[in-house]
């Protein structure tokens, strides 16, 4: 192959790259609903063991001491 046709090949290759960007549709969401959690849910409180009769359960998780930082 020539020079002069390598040119024309890379010419034509980024004609076709801007064709193919252009003819490129972009849609839009038309969902509009919340992300995450609903904000209309409420929060229910777990039972205790007191309240479920014949149930012995593990004890609550106690809240996870750090040692000394510094």
């Amino acid at each position: 192959m020539s020079e002069k046709s390598v040119r024309q090949l890379e010419k034509e290759l980024a004609k076709a790259r801007r064709r193919e960007a252009s003819e490129h549709k972009i849609t839009t969401s038309r969902n509009f609903d919340y992300i995450g959690a609903d904000p209309k849910t409420v929060k229910k409180e777990r039972p205790g063991s007191a309240d479920i009769p014949g149930y012995i359960g593990l004890p609550k998780k106690q809240k996870r001491r750090t040692e000394n930082k510094w």
